[in-house]
């Protein structure tokens, strides 16, 4: 069940959150990140199974995500079922990251450069979706 919340934003933040495809995405995460920073979570409290790798089952029902395992984001289900069939922890981890581009990447090394180009015009999600399928090929 969602809760509706409004916040304040100034200007230069309500530029910000006009650019993201989806505020409330956005919001949500930054809020389960900052709640794991904040318990100091640097291991993993759910249990780690062999099949990924020692790191805990991405897609559980109604259980929060683990970002400690899954840094890019939950996998999606058709992404896990690949995995499972082809094996390879750093083809699932590559096609997460590309499946949930419109994430909070914490990377303190990657800084954001803006661009007068719409991604809309750019075509992103059929060329996101063009890079998955060829990580999985």
């Amino acid at each position: 069940m969602r809760k509706v919340t409004t916040i304040s934003l100034d200007e230069k933040t309500s530029v910000i959150a006009k650019s993201l495809p989806n505020f409330s995405h956005f919001v949500r995460e930054c809020l389960l990140r900052h709640h794991a920073s904040l318990m100091n979570v640097d291991e993993c409290p759910f249990v780690r199974v062999d099949r990924f790798e020692n790191r805990c089952v991405p897609r559980v029902h109604n259980r929060p995500h683990c970002f400690v395992c899954w840094p890019h984001g939950k996998p999606s289900e058709t992404l896990v079922k690949s995995f499972l069939s082809h094996k390879n922890i750093e083809r699932l981890d590559e096609a997460t990251k590309i499946e949930n581009w419109q994430l909070l990447n914490l990377d303190p090394n990657i800084t954001v450069q803006e661009s007068a180009t719409s991604p809309e015009t750019l075509g992103v999600k059929t060329n996101l979706w063009g890079r998955i399928k060829a990580i999985f090929r």
